[in-house]
């Protein structure tokens, strides 16, 4: 059975992300500066963040393996950016710049051609893979609105944020 919504998606694979066996005492990791500055007492609690997915004892089941459910479109990333770029994230430990930059077929400064394919355009493209980004049948929506805010909500924002403007 698939997910009509994104959010029951979401839930469908936070709740593999967090199965067993990787909970076990064994495998989880020691907290971290977060849960050590938690004064509140009784026993260790793990305050979830957004580096939880890089976790070893998160991705050992290739499964549910959050890593693994982006691997191919990192793989794409990778192939969209000049390899100087790669170069100088890894070495230099900055993030990623350059990213498709240079359209696919072209070359880059160096002299490179790049060879990447484009994804879907989840914010635009009703037809993309899982469905639109916070698109519902329910709601009518406006070409512009690229937020999902769905009518009369996105029209009443833009016409507030145009009289802003044309007051200064």
């Amino acid at each position: 059975m698939s997910s009509r919504t994104p959010l029951e998606q979401i839930k469908r694979e936070t709740l593999a992300a967090h199965r067993s066996p990787h909970l076990r005492k064994g495998a989880q990791a020691p907290p971290d500066q977060i849960d050590q500055l938690d004064a509140t007492g009784g026993a260790a609690y793990h305050h979830p963040g957004p580096y939880d997915a890089t976790l070893a004892s998160r991705n050992r089941d290739a499964r549910h393996a959050p890593l693994a459910a982006v691997e191919g479109s990192n793989r794409e990333a990778l192939r969209a950016t000049p390899a100087v770029n790669v170069v100088d994230a890894v070495t230099r430990r900055v993030p990623l710049q350059g990213t498709a930059s240079v359209p696919s077929g072209q070359a880059d400064f160096s002299g490179n051609v790049m060879r990447y394919e484009e994804g879907a355009d989840l914010m635009r493209e009703k037809d993309a893979a899982g469905g639109a980004y916070k698109r519902y049948d329910h709601v009518q929506y406006h070409p512009e609105d690229l937020k999902g805010k769905g009518e009369p909500s996105f029209t009443i924002e833009r016409d507030l944020k145009a009289g802003k403007k044309s007051k200064d």
